[in-house]
């Protein structure tokens, strides 16, 4: 289904708002409320799976081009410190990725990093940061990241933030809240200019102890230029997410995006987005990384 055009929060800000509950909403003081947190251990290792699903086709003067891009990581929270606030600091890294673009016209390039000795022209910044801490995150038991030390230049197979931010306090099923931030967006003159936007959640349901989390960017400021729709639209968030709240961590991530941009570089141009970016834990005995480690000592 076509959503308006949107944009993305990209860094989580400490500034939360919980919106009022709906008037349709019964009140009710025997109502259940939940409190979402994070819950890790020092020395603990948690890892996902990152897929990452692109596809834009685009039309200008008459001449139509796709391009198809596909993600496949591995992403490791190594859990180092849990400090007397509750606070929880990590380290994260990116243990392995494959990587494969398709554009028309061109030849189809491929990167794989747990067998390819060499990364492709332009991979060089990903294969550089495999397997290397990326950053050391101080986050608190509620997702907001209270500080962040980079090492290196921070890889991102896919959308969305590295945390999921939740309110402090307890809530109720369909009550929201949001993140103000800010996306910055290049315009012809060379001039960056600044769109206000924020991050909306809603607590959709709980079932068995899982809760839902419905999520999508908001603009706050009006965009009519197609030439800084085009450029949002690949930082768009919109999904749900389902996080397990006796365990403490997410269960999967999903974001679905289906957005059109017309006139973005002339008239008659025309930019079709689809994407899909999925998240879900995987086990921690194994990684493609781990098995070709494996087969080069044997």
């Amino acid at each position: 289904m076509k959503t308006n055009l949107l944009g993305m929060a990209l860094a989580a800000t400490a500034a939360f708002a919980l919106v009022a509950r709906g008037d349709d909403k019964a009140q009710s003081e025997a109502a259940p409320t939940y409190l979402l947190a994070y819950k890790f251990a020092a020395g603990e290792e948690f890892r996902t799976k990152v897929i990452h699903l692109v596809t834009i086709d685009t039309q200008i003067k008459g001449t139509e081009q796709t391009a198809r891009t596909r993600s496949v990581s591995t992403k490791l929270w190594r859990i180092k410190k849990i400090d007397s606030n509750e606070n929880i600091i990590f380290e994260h890294q990116v243990e392995h990725v494959d990587m494969w673009e398709s554009v028309s016209g061109r030849k189809e390039v491929r990167y794989n990093s747990a067998t390819d000795k060499l990364p492709p022209p332009g991979y060089d910044h990903v294969a550089s940061s495999i397997g290397k801490p990326l950053a050391t995150v101080t986050m608190d038991r509620h997702g907001r990241v209270l500080s962040r030390e980079n090492a290196l230049p921070i890889f991102n197979p896919g959308i969305g933030e590295l945390t999921i931010p939740f309110p402090a306090q307890a809530i109720e099923v369909g009550d929201t809240w949001s993140i103000p931030d800010e996306v910055r967006v290049r315009m012809d003159e060379g001039i960056v200019k600044k769109i206000s936007t924020r991050q909306q959640y809603k607590l959709e349901q709980v079932e068995t102890g899982v809760a839902t989390i419905r999520v999508e960017t908001q603009v706050l400021t009006p965009v009519n230029d197609p030439k800084v729709q085009a450029q949002l639209v690949q930082r768009l968030q919109h999904g749900t997410i389902k996080f397990d709240l006796d365990a403490g961590r997410p269960l999967r991530r999903q974001m679905d995006l289906d957005e059109t941009v017309q006139g973005f570089s002339g008239p008659e141009s025309h930019m079709e987005y689809q994407a899909r970016y999925t998240e879900e834990p995987v086990a921690a005995e194994r990684t493609a990384n781990s098995q070709a480690d494996d087969e080069a000592q044997r």
